[in-house]
Order: C-alpha cells, then sequence, then structure tokens
C-alpha cells in the first residue's frame, strides 16, 4: 500500500481555520497535514508547527511593525517544509503573507533542486484592490482555488490555473425566522437587532464602541428592542469585556450561531467581511460598516474600488447594503440606519432573494471535496 501524500498547509486566520478543516475532511484518509492552523484543524488531526494566531494582524500600520517577527516565522515554516519535503504545500488566505511566503519558498526550491507544487486557496480580491494584483499571484502559484465563480478570469491570461471550488458559507441553507427565533428563545413580535463587530480583535476594538453607542439610544428608543450578539470562541474575551456593562445585550455564544442570529434579526450592524453573504442568505438588512486605521483608508483611497468592498453586493452585482467608512461610522449614523431598516421590513425579502439565485449555483459545488480533488490531483501529475 502506498503512503498517503503529505501536506503542508498553512492557515493563519480563523476564517481560513474554517476553510482547512472542510479540506481536511475531505482528505481523510487520503493525506496528511502538517503546518499552521487553528483549533478546528487541530482537532481534524493537523500536526501542528506555530502558534495559530500569527498571522492575525489588521491594518497596514499594524502590519509594518510585524514584519521582523512573521519573517523569522517565514523562514522557520520553510526550513521545516525543507527538512520534511511534502507532497504538496497549500496556504490558505493572509494574502500578502502567503504570496511572499511563496516567493521566497520558490527561490529556495530553484536553489535546492527540489519541487512541490504550491497551492493557494483564497483568491486576493482583484476586483475591488485591482486587476493589477493577479499577475504576481497567478505566477508564483502553481495552482489557485477560487471561492467565487467570477474570479478564475481574472488569473487566466497571466498564465495562471485558477479554479473554482465554491464556498462553504454559499452551501448552506440559512434556517426559517421563526425557528430561529425559538431556537434562540427570542418573542415572535420583538424587534431584533443583531451586532456583528468583525471576527478580528483589532475590528471589534476598532467598532463595539460606536455599536454600542448607538445600542444604548435604539433601546430607549425601541421599548421591545431585543439586541443579540453571535459570538465565536476565539473573542469571546474581548466581547465579553466590551459587554460587561450593556445587560441589555445578549450574547449567542458557541462557533458557527451567526446564521442563525442573522435570521432571527429584522436589522444588522455588520462589519464588512464574509460575514455579509451569512446575513444577505438569511435576508437579514441594515447597515455594513468598517473602521480601518488612517493609513490603511488612505491607501484605499488611492489604490481599492470602495464600491467593491461589501462582499454580498459583488456577488449579487446587486446593491443589497449600503457602506459606512472610516470617520462616517457614528452612532448617528447607525441609528438612521437601523430606524430606516425597522421602517422597512421588505428590504430583508429581497436581499434573500438576490442571495437566493446565486446559493443555488454554489449549491452545486461542495468545496471540501471538489478542493480535495484539485490538490490531490496536483500531487499525482
Amino acid at each position: 500500500m502506498s503512503k498517503a501524500p503529505s501536506i503542508f498547509i498553512l492557515a493563519g486566520e480563523p476564517s481560513a481555520d474554517r476553510l482547512g478543516k472542510s479540506l481536511m475532511e475531505a482528505c481523510r484518509g487520503k493525506a496528511t497535514f502538517f503546518g499552521m492552523g487553528g483549533d478546528d484543524m487541530i482537532a481534524e488531526g493537523l500536526e501542528s508547527i506555530a502558534p495559530p494566531d500569527a498571522l492575525t494582524i489588521m491594518g497596514i500600520t499594524q502590519i509594518l511593525k510585524a514584519i521582523p517577527r512573521v519573517s523569522r516565522l517565514a523562514n522557520e515554516m520553510i526550513d521545516v517544509i525543507f527538512a520534511r519535503r511534502p507532497d504538496a504545500i497549500v496556504t490558505i488566505d493572509s494574502k500578502g503573507f502567503s504570496l511572499r511566503f511563496a516567493k521566497r519558498l520558490k527561490k529556495r526550491m530553484a536553489r535546492e533542486g527540489w519541487h512541490a507544487p504550491i497551492i493557494h486557496l483564497v483568491a486576493p480580491t482583484v476586483w475591488c484592490w485591482g486587476k493589477w494584483r493577479a499577475k504576481p499571484f497567478a505566477k508564483v502559484m502553481d495552482k489557485l482555488l477560487c471561492l467565487f465563480p467570477f474570479e478564475p478570469p481574472y488569473f487566466t491570461p497571466h498564465g495562471g490555473h485558477a479554479e473554482y471550488v465554491g464556498h462553504p458559507i454559499l452551501e448552506r441553507q440559512p434556517p426559517d425566522k421563526s425557528l430561529a427565533r425559538q431556537a434562540l428563545g427570542i418573542d415572535a413580535d420583538a424587534s431584533v437587532l443583531v451586532m456583528l463587530p468583525g471576527s478580528r480583535k483589532s475590528e471589534i476594538k476598532q467598532l463595539m464602541p460606536v455599536m454600542l453607542a448607538a445600542q444604548k439610544r435604539l433601546q430607549a428608543q425601541y421599548h421591545n428592542l431585543q439586541t443579540i450578539l453571535p459570538v465565536s470562541s476565539h473573542v469571546a474575551p474581548i466581547i465579553k469585556a466590551y459587554c460587561a456593562d450593556h445587560p441589555a445585550i445578549r450574547l449567542v455564544e458557541g462557533d458557527g450561531q451567526t446564521m442563525t442570529a442573522c435570521a432571527a434579526g429584522d436589522a444588522g450592524i455588520i462589519c464588512s467581511g464574509t460575514v455579509t453573504l451569512e446575513a444577505a442568505m438569511t435576508g437579514l438588512a441594515g447597515i455594513v460598516i468598517y473602521k480601518p486605521d488612517w493609513f490603511s483608508m488612505f491607501i484605499g483611497w488611492l489604490l481599492a474600488d470602495l464600491n467593491q468592498i461589501v462582499l454580498a453586493n459583488v456577488i449579487t452585482a446587486k446593491p443589497l447594503y449600503r457602506l459606512l467608512l472610516w470617520r462616517k461610522v457614528t452612532p448617528d449614523a447607525l441609528i438612521d440606519a437601523v430606524n430606516q431598516t425597522f421602517d422597512h421590513p421588505e428590504m430583508g425579502a429581497k436581499i434573500a432573494g438576490a442571495m437566493a439565485e446565486v446559493t443555488a449555483y454554489s449549491r452545486e459545488n461542495h468545496f471540501g471535496q471538489t478542493s480535495a480533488q484539485a490538490i490531490l490531483s496536483s500531487i499525482k501529475r
């Protein structure tokens, strides 16, 4: 019996950890994994060689400060790769680091006369940050696995082997609103506000104060308001600290509760990111917000298409959510957005309908199995 292939895998953020887990589940019994990953991947059998949160860095100023430490980490992991010679190297998200890591790894491969396919999962957001980002990824990565069907054409002109593998969130079936409220013990006639401050500590620190200020005033405005905030385990301590003096906010604890919380809501204050897909799938209307540091915002003005930031808007090609950025994220602005959402309940059905058209196609591609097949086939070739 031939030995199962060995795969080095790098997942430096919570969202990447979840994707890595799905991939590893689909490869169960077909490959072994070592590298960097979070609790989900470790539980699935990952042999961890680096701290799982070493790359969880937000904001350009934070990234600049972390360069020496992150560079040392990259060299240490490359040393392990050359000591063990895996059959493939897989990087997940953390796009800037993954690209530099792959370049450094390929140079050393060329020097030492050894090669294994380098595969990156989660394409850079070229539809937001500019098509120029497509070329370096297409040139460096042996294969690029894309989560959305509109992404591969951005990379194919540069010779990149880009494949659409689907998105695990889009494969899920959102719960019915009444069932979600029953599961969470929420009154059927309550006005429910869902707060989604992000999955990174830096996002939470920027957004929670303004969210809490808005919620306090909304609580006085609506006598039947119930506010819920889904809390995943990796950010539970910081969320609980912020909400300690806000007993009206109910924390919905447990990983995987975000979609249930969104389904139960009437209005949402939503941090820009993948969570907009979960919110949109359930028909949660509201406002999308983001508060980067000043330097990141400056770079965004120069390089990014700010109309392409909200992922739910991009994937449906429809303006499902309004976006507030930087200094426009104020308690008054959030209160106005929530009031408008409560006054127009029909908005939720329109959002859910637009997303249903997308998910009907996406469910044809099972992310874990499709990704595993793409990686294992690269090893065979």
